[in-house]
């Protein structure tokens, strides 16, 4: 795995995303044409479900069905990824019922592991 380090903009936050996945295969999205939260926070956000997300998760999903919680980080965190990464999918979860929003997070997101 590679380990991926980012910072916020002052530097003093710092985000690690251990992934296999190449800067270039994480696919950015963004739902921020229907989510006020992620319009005032630039959410262009990206996940991996087979790595693991420690120290910082920027959207973090706690299930109480699950043993871990899981995550989305903000790409822009991360200028390795951010720079190589395939354009921003816009996304939508308008009308989505919360079973599948809490399917979609699960399957989707990134585990956490803090250290």
């Amino acid at each position: 795995m590679v380990e991926y380090i980012g910072k916020c903009s002052c530097g003093a936050v710092e985000a690690r995303l251990s992934s296999n996945l190449a800067p270039e295969q994480f696919q950015p999205r963004s739902d921020a044409s229907s989510c006020g939260f992620c319009r005032e926070h630039d959410g262009v956000w990206i996940s991996d479900p087979a790595a693991a997300c420690g120290d910082l998760a920027y959207a973090l999903f706690a299930d109480a069905s699950q043993e871990t919680a899981v995550a989305v980080v903000r790409v822009g965190l991360f200028e390795a990824i951010r720079s190589a990464a395939r354009p921003v999918l816009v996304t939508s979860f308008e009308g989505e019922t919360v079973e599948a929003g809490r399917q979609r997070r699960v399957a989707k997101w990134t585990p956490v592991h803090v250290r």
